[in-house]
């Protein structure tokens, strides 16, 4: 038996409604599906009710975009060049979507959200591209609209073949269209998952493009200072050996373990439940959530 705990819909940047995704992971043969949106909690309700419908075990989460330095501020040398920062995301699972701290927290990305999408697109027209805020409105359909919903318009207009393409090109960190938003800290988004019940997951650690395993240690061990609860090991961006590594870091630091497949619908060419993530991770997951409500 196996479970996914790391899936997006229509609430963010999927392409499958919350309500669709229960069904969807029986149909994959999965035993337990977390849905961790990013930024939101929008599509927890009718995921939960259809959950219930397909009498499949359920986890309400979120995906959190967090600021990076703060992994990077005690790790460089005077001569040492400022690094190309990845990106800190961390999962919230089993989390009470009515959390005030949680609320003030969605509310504040999707404002940063807000105030920079309209720059990419102006800088994206610029570079000769007509493509208006209107549109990529329309293909969100959601309360997060986001660089994926920019990319599809672009792909539907032919400026690019593919998102990816997107992304490298355009809308990615050293894009030509790229603006940094406003973005949370680390501590905040812990204690705002906390706030919630919930257990904090560092998402897909090889994103945070650390160049070797001792900086990788020192970054996780800062966020377990901060309150961490566990590392995503299982990963579709994670090679066999990445999970290995991640494991054994997660042991070492007494960590809980998740994984998933980070599932986008036909946004992205990943396959829910491709990971093969045993139940037991699931349970495992539980058990820590139960220790700590009742700590």
């Amino acid at each position: 038996m196996y479970c996914d705990l790391h899936t997006h819909s229509t609430a963010s940047d999927g392409t499958d409604a919350p309500g669709d995704l229960p069904r969807l992971a029986r149909q994959a043969g999965l035993s337990a599906i977390a849905l961790t949106d990013h930024d939101t909690t929008a599509g927890l309700g009718e995921f939960l009710d259809a959950a219930k419908r397909a009498r499949i075990k359920a986890v309400p989460g979120i995906e959190l975009s967090a600021d990076p330095a703060i992994l990077h501020a005690d790790t460089l040398t005077d001569t040492e060049p400022p690094p190309r920062l990845g990106t800190l995301h961390l999962l919230g699972y089993f989390i009470r979507p009515d959390a005030p701290h949680l609320i003030e927290v969605q509310a504040r990305l999707r404002e940063a959200r807000e105030q920079r999408n309209p720059q990419m697109i102006a800088r994206l027209n610029e570079l000769g591209m007509d493509i208006h805020y209107d549109e990529v409105i329309e293909v969100a359909g959601g309360d997060i609209v986001g660089r994926p919903h920019i990319g599809q318009v672009m792909m539907q207009k032919g400026y690019v073949k593919s998102i990816h393409e997107a992304f490298s090109r355009y809308l990615g960190g050293r894009g030509e269209a790229y603006v940094r938003k406003d973005r949370l800290s680390a501590q905040d988004a812990i204690a705002a998952i906390h706030e919630a019940d919930g257990l904090a997951v560092l998402a897909h650690p090889t994103q945070l493009r650390l160049d070797s395993p001792s900086k990788l240690e020192h970054a996780v061990a800062r966020l377990k200072t901060l309150g961490l609860d566990g590392i995503e090991t299982r990963h579709s961006d994670h090679a066999p050996r990445d999970t290995q590594r991640f494991a054994s870091l997660a042991d070492k630091l007494g960590l809980v373990t998740t994984g998933g497949s980070d599932y986008h619908g036909s946004r992205k060419t990943l396959a829910l439940g491709s990971q093969k993530v045993p139940l037991a991770v699931y349970e495992n997951l539980l058990q820590a959530h139960r220790q700590r409500i009742s700590a």
